[in-house]
């Protein structure tokens, strides 16, 4: 099973929102008006289409390889 890891760069969020938008799940904008994550780790990759949509650039999504036991 793929797994992915949610990392926001916080000091380049202008919270527009996008990632909240297609991902609620997964992503919200903060009181303090900066995204932040849910959860920081997934297996769902409609994370990576809220990445991709982010005009800042200021989410990375990486991909978790599990080993088999």
């Amino acid at each position: 099973m793929t797994s992915y890891r949610i990392e926001i760069d916080r000091s380049i969020c202008s919270g527009f929102g996008a990632c909240e938008e297609l991902a609620p799940h997964f992503f919200e904008v903060a009181p303090d008006g900066i995204a932040a994550t849910r959860a920081a780790v997934t297996d769902d990759p409609g994370v990576l289409e809220a990445a991709d949509a982010c005009p800042m650039g200021a989410i990375t999504v990486v991909e978790v390889i599990e080993e088999a036991a």
